[in-house]
């Protein structure tokens, strides 16, 4: 499910509609089950955040699925959509995160070095994920190193992504066999970025805060946990397509004032990545060379289609549009 605008602040009424759980119900999960912390006002009303609405939209999805929301409540975001998009039971996810075992990481860069021992303390950030971490000033001095072994992280920060980086880059990650690599970059171009992001790399711009560094360190750990409970193609599995071209085309030239053109983004998105899913498999079948690879991609693009179905879902039944 995408973020909404993170400056946005709603009432609980409008918490209400968008996530179409009655009032009385999200105030029962605040005040029984602590499930939302919203902020308040001078005149003492509540405030909701963007990550209200998704929290509840997936406390109700949740509950229909049948877990007891008194045991899910305080569950952050990204455990209530692994929950949601895995078909964990709390109990897995629970031990997941319990049996959570120190990361395996390389750093390339200096800086970036530097900041994440100086952040550490304050947010934690490889206090209890990575304990074992390797670090190069630079790419040239990593690729020159003759010790290779596995890696479960690696943190890349580059000032430029030219040409020439793209491969010498790829080339490192197979070699590490790096699980899940995050690169930082200051200037690259599009194609170059596009190509790494293709190879299952994720690409950011170094202004990313410290908060969000630390919590995708997190995920990856607790992704790496859940390796151990769920077997692997099971748990990433994504559902199946449920909305046809037809319906997709037609949400999309819905006129509609309240949400500007979100319903036609999300459907020209959803078109998108069920055209680049189907892409992705075929290219498994036709080329076994890269079978990781183009398993790898057909399986985010699904869990992403499925996400944005959901974002869809929330959509028509604000505005009313019957998919």
């Amino acid at each position: 499910m995408p973020s909404l605008a993170p400056s946005l602040s709603y009432r609980i009424g409008a918490v209400s509609k968008l996530a179409n759980v009655p009032v009385t119900t999200l105030r029962i999960w605040e005040t029984r089950y602590r499930a939302f912390a919203p902020t308040k006002t001078l005149g003492q009303h509540r405030l909701y955040g963007p990550d209200d609405v998704m929290r509840a939209t997936l406390l109700k999805q949740l509950s229909e699925q049948g877990h007891a929301v008194s045991g899910i409540a305080t569950l952050d975001s990204t455990q209530l959509r692994l929950l949601h998009t895995q078909g964990l039971s709390a109990s897995a996810l629970q031990q997941a995160t319990t049996q959570a075992a120190p990361l395996r990481a390389c750093v390339i860069g200096t800086g970036l070095a530097q900041r994440l021992a100086s952040t550490r303390h304050k947010l934690g950030l490889f206090a209890d994920h990575s304990e074992h971490a390797k670090v190069f000033s630079d790419l040239a001095t990593a690729c020159a190193a003759t010790e290779r072994t596995s890696v479960d992280l690696l943190l890349i920060r580059l000032n430029t992504v030219q040409e020439s980086t793209v491969s010498e880059l790829l080339d490192f990650v197979r070699k590490s066999r790096a699980t899940h690599t995050l690169l930082l970059y200051v200037y690259g171009a599009s194609s170059n970025l596009q190509t790494l992001s293709n190879a299952g790399i994720t690409v950011h711009k170094d202004s990313i805060s410290d908060a969000e560094l630390s919590e995708w360190v997190r995920n990856v750990s607790l992704e790496q946990a859940l390796r151990a409970v769920v077997p692997p193609h099971a748990s990433r599995k994504a559902a199946p397509k449920k909305y046809s071209d037809e319906t997709l085309s037609r949400v999309a030239n819905i006129s509609t004032a309240v949400l500007c053109e979100c319903p036609r983004h999300v459907a020209e998105l959803l078109t998108q990545l069920s055209n680049f899913e189907q892409y992705s498999q075929e290219c498994l079948n036709k080329n076994s060379t890269d079978q990781q690879l183009h398993e790898h991609l057909a399986e985010v693009s699904g869990q992403a289609r499925a996400l944005f179905e959901q974002a869809l879902e929330l959509i028509a039944a604000h505005e009313g549009i019957t998919l």
